[in-house]
């Protein structure tokens, strides 16, 4: 049996890694409690790109964010929310650490489109169940290098514009490692 993801942000990105014949694994939400003694967060896919099996090649340990987008472009990046928990940067660093090795964590962001017309800047919009996303990914040892605190009361963090712009990886073009023209 198939598990299925939690939220419809988790929902879309799994039907997209099957779409691109993507091998993973999901965390399953209702078994997240196992965990609970860890006191590390989990995360919630474990996935393998093509032609994972090679030396050269990661695997990544991704935690999903979902953010609605209510813009026009996403070519000026300012208005992409990219901010995430102290606890979700921390849990991916501990997994990583356990899964050692060719395991990288990863960030994808998961923007839903609330417009109808959205100048992507030429990325691939992805649609589910009448919903439409572009997903991006970040690798965590980039989102380290340029966090900064956003709310200290939340304990959150988020990237500047132009660090996120810079670093920020359509998912297609890491995961599926198709090359953007």
């Amino acid at each position: 049996m198939a598990q299925i993801a939690g939220n419809h942000y988790e929902k879309a990105f799994e039907s997209w890694l099957k779409d691109n014949g993507i091998q993973y694994l999901l965390v399953d939400q209702r078994k997240r409690t196992a965990f609970s003694r860890s006191k590390i967060k989990s995360f919630d896919f474990l996935f393998y790109p093509p032609k994972a099996d090679s030396p050269d090649s990661n695997a990544y340990i991704a935690e999903i964010k979902g953010r609605k987008f209510s813009g026009k472009t996403f070519t000026a990046f300012g208005s992409l929310p990219n901010w995430v928990t102290l606890d979700d940067v921390k849990g991916l660093e501990n997994w990583v650490e356990i899964f050692g090795g060719r395991y990288q964590g990863l960030f994808v962001f998961a923007y839903e489109l609330e417009n109808i017309d959205v100048d992507t800047d030429g990325r691939e919009i992805y649609e589910y169940l009448g919903r439409r996303y572009v997903f991006a990914a970040i690798r965590l040892s980039d989102y380290k290098k340029g966090a900064a605190r956003r709310s200290e009361k939340w304990q959150t963090v988020h990237l500047s514009a132009e660090f996120y712009k810079n670093c920020i990886i359509d998912a297609d073009e890491l995961i599926c490692r198709k090359v953007r023209l």
